[in-house]
């Protein structure tokens, strides 16, 4: 296995922000999500389904051979806590295999609540700030555009099909699905901090220090808890914005298209 992955090292000079592998890749690939998102967007349940679960198991491959890229070739036989597969932008992963399974309806709405308002933030947000993306190999490059991409796509196919966020209490549900999340990651961050030596830092909560670019200073200046606490609101009121932005889809088009001068709507 090893020699196999190692046969895929292919090392790079990282990709810099905003150079033109990065705008051609973001460019290209929001015109590719947009147009598919669309196209499929009048998918039946079943059709709906099965399209997440292959997506989800395409991510778990592709997620499988970073783990095993990592773990043989960044880190020669050791474990890297620092790409857990527990952050944001991996949940997706997850909630597209089980979905099939899921009989609840409003779970399952909930799930697809979340995967627009919190997980296309996040997809998108990324490559406005895509230093994480670029690695010094091409494998692992490829495997964070593409992630990310993914992302993007399951939140636009989901908002396009009109299957969630038609409500503020469809938004609600997002932000108790979030809220969850960040209970099992902080648990995580907790519990593993000792065998992790504190590299793992599951939605970037803490006790470690953040990473993130402005958050990493406010950890280091006023403690982990209090940036924990500005992180996840700063992250729900984005999730927030996309809300409105596609529960008003239709009122934005008849604005754009000069038909209608009121504000957004604000009905439960």
């Amino acid at each position: 296995m090893r020699q196999i992955v190692e046969l895929t090292a292919i090392k790079m000079v990282p990709p810099k922000p905003y150079g033109a592998f990065h705008l051609m890749f973001f460019i290209v690939g929001m015109i590719v999500c947009v147009y598919f998102a669309k196209k499929l967007s009048k998918t039946s349940d079943k059709q709906n389904k099965i399209l997440l679960f292959f997506i989800g198991l395409f991510l778990l491959i592709i997620e499988i051979y970073k783990q095993l890229f990592y773990f043989y070739v960044v880190n020669n036989g050791h474990y890297d806590f620092s790409v857990f597969p527990f952050q944001l932008c991996d949940v997706p992963m997850f909630l597209c295999l089980i979905v099939p399974f899921v009989k609840n309806k409003k779970v399952e709405e909930a799930m697809y609540n979340f995967m627009v308002s919190y997980n296309l933030l996040g997809g998108f947000i990324t490559f406005l700030e895509p230093s994480s993306l670029c690695r010094p190999y091409l494998m692992m490059t490829l495997h964070g555009f593409i992630w990310h991409l993914v992302l993007v796509f399951v939140g636009l196919y989901l908002a396009f099909s009109n299957r969630c966020l038609k409500s503020k209490k469809d938004f609600l549900t997002s932000v108790r699905v979030y809220g969850f999340l960040c209970v099992i990651a902080l648990l995580l961050n907790v519990s593993l901090r000792g065998i992790s030596e504190g590299k793992l830092n599951a939605f970037y909560l803490g006790p470690s220090i953040s990473p993130i670019v402005i958050f990493s200073d406010i950890s280091s200046r006023f403690g982990w808890f209090v940036n924990m606490i500005i992180f996840v609101s700063v992250i729900t009121l984005g999730a927030y914005l996309v809300y409105l932005l596609f529960y008003n889809k239709e009122r934005i088009k008849l604005f754009v298209k000069g038909k209608v001068s009121v504000g957004l709507k604000n009905e439960s």
